[in-house]
């Protein structure tokens, strides 16, 4: 589904990500954990064409969007739910979740994924009619992941969904991972949350300093050493 090669992107003049190479098959969850700072984020930006790619390149389904730009990306069926959120706070929750299909014509496919989200988030449809700067912390994420939904993505990236939420809310948020992969939306996962993470994935990457520096079956990596004394604590 997707493959980085050699990817050196940055800000300006700093380069952040030195090389990075990492692959996602298709129906797979792979997780990307790390320190803050490691370039995670800079890596789903990356694809997305966010951050200019200065050396490598990005492959969707064997295409090469390195150069394409961001919403010829979302066309051809990349969607991100950032890491802060980032909605339209003064904007409702419908209005937010309608920012998400923006680019789609399929007025008929529109209403059943926005059903669809709704029904992944009960509380949505609750609150569709507020502004979504009023929302709790866990219902806004919600609404950042369902306004991704509604691109209807083949490859959904997920930046720190579970971020300053209480543990029962991250809970919530991974079944839904879960189960949206189940159905068959393949997903790259950045999560600070190793454990969790690692456990939900099929496969992951570790990255420290702008390069991967351990990757493997998901399973084998929350058992490595290394890994749990870095990044779980153990």
């Amino acid at each position: 589904m997707l493959k980085l090669s050699g990817i050196r992107a940055g800000y300006g003049t700093l380069e952040v990500l030195h090389g990075v190479s990492l692959e996602v098959g298709a129906g797979e969850i792979v997780t990307l954990i790390g320190a803050n700072g490691a370039g995670k984020s800079t890596t789903l930006n990356a694809i997305c064409s966010l951050v200019k790619i200065r050396e490598g390149t990005v492959e969707l389904e064997g295409k090469d969007i390195t150069r394409a730009p961001t919403n010829a990306i979302v066309r051809a069926g990349v969607a991100q739910s950032p890491e802060g959120r980032k909605l339209f706070s003064e904007l409702t929750v419908h209005e937010n979740l309608e920012m998400g299909a923006y680019l789609r014509r399929d007025r008929d496919g529109v209403a059943a994924d926005l059903k669809k989200v709704f029904g992944l988030f009960p509380i949505l449809e609750e609150r569709q009619w507020q502004a979504a700067g009023s929302l709790s912390g866990g219902e806004q994420q919600m609404c950042a992941i369902g306004r991704a939904l509604m691109a209807r993505p083949k490859l959904l990236l997920l930046d720190e969904p579970s971020l300053g939420l209480a543990p029962l809310i991250c809970q919530q948020i991974f079944g839904v991972i879960r189960d949206l992969n189940r159905e068959g939306t393949t997903i790259l996962l950045v999560e600070q949350n190793a454990h969790a993470a690692l456990r939900l994935a099929h496969r992951a990457y570790v990255m420290e300093t702008g390069a991967i520096t351990l990757s493997g079956n998901a399973g084998d990596l929350l058992r490595d050493e290394k890994v749990k004394s870095a990044y779980l604590g153990e």
